[in-house]
């Protein structure tokens, strides 16, 4: 339900955008920070999902729990690395769903990324791009970015 809230907000904020251009450090408003700071929220949720679903696989799937996964999860789907760790034919066609799941959800995650980034930060994304620079330069920037992603944690909260 959260998740929905912080999409619906986060396009919520496309009404408000005007055109913004590239800027140096310094010239970051508030409001980009705090778009920025939703966008990530948002990200980070979809991110979070991904270890549930996968958490929910492992208690739905007989015959592997969460020990036998991590061990068979070393593998990175490689069927000789598989079979080293003796795993039937269920561990592997099971191994290969969670891994397509995880593989389709990043993908809705960076399309989703790359929509926000574009739309609530505007100019084709530059300004996402930009400022995410920015935030590893400079510390008063990341302070204030820090500040306002708070914010936004503890109102979700």
């Amino acid at each position: 339900m959260k998740m929905k809230q912080l999409i619906v907000g986060a396009f919520f904020s496309l009404s408000l955008i005007s055109g913004v251009q590239a800027q140096d450090q310094a010239d970051y408003t508030d409001e980009q920070l705090y778009k920025y700071a939703l966008l990530n929220v948002v990200i980070d949720q979809m991110k979070g999902e991904i270890s549930d679903v996968v958490n929910d696989m492992i208690k739905n799937q007989e015959g592997i729990d969460g020990k036998r996964y991590v061990e068979l999860s070393k593998a990175k789907g490689d069927e000789a690395k598989l079979d080293e760790l003796g795993a039937n034919d269920l561990e592997k066609q099971f191994m290969q769903l969670v891994e397509e799941e995880k593989a389709e959800r990043i993908t809705s995650i960076k399309t989703v990324n790359q929509e926000l980034a574009t739309k609530m930060l505007g100019d084709g994304g530059k300004v996402y791009k930009s400022l995410k620079q920015a935030l590893k330069a400079d510390e008063d920037l990341k302070a204030r970015y820090e500040a306002i992603a708070t914010k936004i944690q503890l109102a979700e909260s």
